[in-house]
This record gives C-alpha cells, structure tokens and sequence, in this order.
C-alpha cells in the first residue's frame, strides 16, 4: 500500500541557487557525461594493454552501467529524504573514488571494479535536478533543466574527443587521473556553493523495496548486456531473466504495503509520468545505436568497400557532433519550453532522430555524412530529454522529485541496454564479408533505430502539451 508521506517542511525562504551553484551542478552532470563516453573509442586498446578479450573489456561499460541502474534510484529517494546535496556529495565520491582505482590497477578484473564504482555516482543527474528544483524559482527552473541536460551532452562530446587524444598522445591511464582530478574539484566546488535542500520530514528508508529493485534491475540489465555474448537461450541468460521477473514482482508487491515506498507507484503509473517512461524507453534505443555502431563502422578498413580506417581519435570526433547537437538543443528546448511544451520537444526530437538514421542507413560512405547525421541526432536526444524532464520534475510531488526523476533515467538506461543488444545481434546475424561484419549489418541497425524514432514519435501524442508544476506530495 503506498500511503502518502507527511508533507514536507519548506522554510519560508530556501536558499536560492547562486550562478556558480548552478555551473557546480552542470558540470556535475557534464562529469557523468565524461565519465560514460571517455573509454568506449579506447575500448579496443584496454583489450591490447590488458591482453583482455573485447568481451572481457566491455565489461568496464557494463559494470558501470548495472551500478548506475541501481544507484540512480537509490541515491535519488535517499536524497529526497536526508538531503540532495548530502547524496551528491557521495555521488561525485564515488566518481572520484572510482576513477582513482582505475588509474591504478594493474589488472582488467580492478578496472571494472573500478568502473563498477564510478557508475555509483550515476545518481548525480537526477540529484542535481531535485537541487534546481528546490532553490530555484519556476521561471529559471525550464532554463535550468536545459543547462543540466545539455552540460551531459557537452561531457560526452568531451569524452569522445579527449579518449583519442589521451590514448594516442598520452596513456591509458591519464584518462582515469583526469576523472579523479575533476570529481576532486566538483567535490571542493559543491560542498563551497550548492545549498542544501530544504528540510523534509524524515521517513524511514525502504530497506527491502532497494534491495529489491536493485537485484531486479540488475539481473535484468546484466541478463540484456550479456545476451549477445552468453546466448538467448543459454541457462544463465534464462535464469537472469527468471530472477529479474521475481525480484521486480516482489518490489512491486512491496511497494504497495509499505507506508513510506521507494517510488510511489501510483504516481509513477500514472499521468503523464507512465507516458513519459515510454518515451524514456524509446529515446534511450535512439541513443544507444550510434555510439555503439558508428565507431564499429569507421575504424574497418578502406579495403572493405565501406569502412574509413579510422584511428581512436578521428572515430570519437565522429560522435562529437552527437554530443554538441545534444548541449545545444537541450540548451534551447529549456528557453522554449513554456510557449511550445513538452509534447512538441519530444515530438520534433523523435522527427530529428528519424530523419538521422534514414539518413545514415541511406548514406554512409563518408565522415562528413556520418558527423552531419550524428549531429541531428544529438539534437534529437536533447529535445526529448530536456521535453521528458519537463514532464516529470514539475508534476512530481517536490519531496520526491529526484526519485521521480530518476525512473525515467532506469526506464532510458535500460532502453540503451536493449538497443546495444539488438545492434550487437543485428551486426552478427548479417554475417561477415571476410573476416569483418557485413555492411548489410549495419545498415539495418540503422533502421532499427530509425524505427525506435518513430515508436518515440507515437509515444510523444501521448504526454501533455502543458506541465502544472505541483508543489507538495
């Protein structure tokens, strides 16, 4: 039974966020954007330096993101219970503590425990939008969802261009120290200039709905990652998937007798949040596809009659147009989002991210038409996700906006999860021409994730033109 919470004690006047507060903020969210681009060009060179297999190192992607899924929402209630500057904090910790571990191991077993621990500070996002919400008033709070979504986007264009860079210029290494010396300086600047968040009423913690949700989203991430490499039907693959239907089942039932849950599910399933979660689910298919597979695509050789022999650096500047159209868009949507509204952002970034993977399924033959297409698709991940954040941070009850803002950044992660598996079949079921994939393969990824465009662009009719804001659970 999920019960409604004691309504929250707001002082009269919280603390509003200052200009360097809010800069703390998005480069807190940039960093996240940072730390999830930086190694996927370099990947190929952690397997040389670590005499590790590509499946071996992709499990520095994984474990990050299986601790990600798990933290965001569990981070995200605790910090609308004991303060989101408290858990902020923790989260740049970890991403500090994560990338020092990283930087020092000498084994590929340390530096996914590594990742694993720097994919706990996911919760830095979500954390960071329920502080904008508290200290800000309405009329800066659209502007601000912009700049926090946007400075994602520019972190991962960073992460792009810089992994090359650092790989061929400098070490393997210097990436990590780079990561712990800017989580170091995002810790010193929000302890100095983030406020902490209004007091609330103090629950106690849903032991058992976390514990829950976290071994449910876990083995149903892991069991997606994994998929490709283990078997579909392979027992562990069958088993994973078993468990995660359990566990979440469990949760659910949990959820709805407790009297202080993890994540109000009647809120959750409800309008407009149950829509935009499809829409969350969507978007995160869109986003998954070209990182994954365009890298892939560049670094084959001339010889093959489509690839480009890319190096690390030049496949990575690829995707920065993706990631600057990203910052941008999602700059612009937070300006625009009172006179045009949250359907419209979605509705034209599901337009932009169709558009870019016909584009791309049609005409690839050169980096000046894979960067322009990557580009138009960093516009349309800006417009949905600033369009979805618009949905949800307003109309979540404001004691529980950062738990409310973390389910659709589950619901998106786990939509990337799918579309890297799907791409990864896709690829491999096309064959190979000699000993690379087939460039039917990844033609027809591209087509997926044009298709998922247009299941983001049918689930855009659904959310609302207007958001009121709700001011208390």
């Amino acid at each position: 039974m999920s019960s409604a919470v004691a309504a929250p004690v707001v002082p009269a006047q919280a603390r509003t966020l200052s200009l360097g507060g809010l800069l703390v903020l998005a480069f807190g969210s940039a960093d996240f954007g940072l730390e999830s681009s930086i190694i996927l060009p370099a990947l190929p060179v952690f397997a040389q330096e670590f005499a590790a297999s590509l499946i071996a190192v992709s499990w520095m992607a994984t474990g990050f993101l299986l601790a990600s899924v798990v933290a965001v929402p569990l981070f995200g209630r605790l910090g609308d219970i004991f303060g989101r500057r408290r858990l902020l904090l923790d989260g740049l910790g970890a991403f500090a503590a994560g990338s020092l571990v990283c930087a020092l191991a000498d084994s590929i077993g340390v530096l996914i425990a590594g990742r694993t621990l720097q994919g706990m500070g996911a919760a830095v996002g979500p954390l960071a939008l329920g502080i904008a919400r508290d200290s800000l008033p309405r009329e800066r709070l659209k502007p601000a969802i912009g700049i926090l979504v946007g400075a994602g986007g520019a972190g991962a264009a960073i992460g792009y261009l810089l992994s090359g860079l650092l790989v061929d210029h400098v070490s393997l290494a210097s990436i990590f120290w780079l990561l712990f010396a800017v989580a170091v300086v995002l810790l010193a600047g929000a302890a100095a200039l983030v406020p902490g968040s209004p007091p609330r009423s103090r629950v106690p913690v849903d032991v058992a709905g976390a514990v829950l949700i976290a071994a449910g989203l876990g083995a149903l991430l892991l069991a997606i990652s994994k998929g490709n490499d283990w078997g579909w039907y392979s027992g562990r693959v069958l088993g994973l998937l078993a468990a995660a239907a359990a566990l979440l089942a469990a949760f659910v039932l949990v959820e709805r007798r407790v009297e202080h849950p993890l994540i109000d599910l009647d809120f959750v399933a409800g309008r407009p949040f149950a829509q935009a979660a499809v829409c969350s689910f969507a978007v995160g298919f869109v986003m998954a596809v070209a990182p994954l597979v365009v890298p892939q695509l560049v670094a084959l050789p001339p010889v093959t009659g489509y690839g480009l022999g890319y190096s690390t650096t030049e496949a990575g500047l690829v995707l920065v147009p993706m990631a600057v159209g990203t910052m941008v868009a999602a700059w612009v949507a937070g300006r625009v989002d009172d006179p045009a509204g949250p359907r419209a952002l979605v509705t034209g970034g599901a337009v932009c991210a169709g558009v870019a993977y016909v584009s791309l399924a049609v005409a690839h033959e050169s980096g000046g038409q894979i960067a322009a297409a990557t580009g138009v698709l960093g516009i349309a991940v800006g417009l949905t996700i600033t369009g979805i954040a618009a949905v949800v941070v307003p109309s979540a009850p404001i004691d529980k906006t950062s738990a409310a803002a973390a389910v659709p950044n589950v619901v998106r992660t786990t939509g990337i999860a799918v579309g890297a598996a799907v791409s990864v079949a896709i690829i491999t079921g096309a064959g190979l021409l000699g000993p690379v994939p087939a460039e039917a393969g990844f033609t027809r990824t591209f087509v997926a994730g044009a298709i998922a465009a247009g299941c983001a662009l049918l689930a855009a009719a659904l959310l609302p033109g207007r958001v009121a804001r709700r001011a208390a659970a």
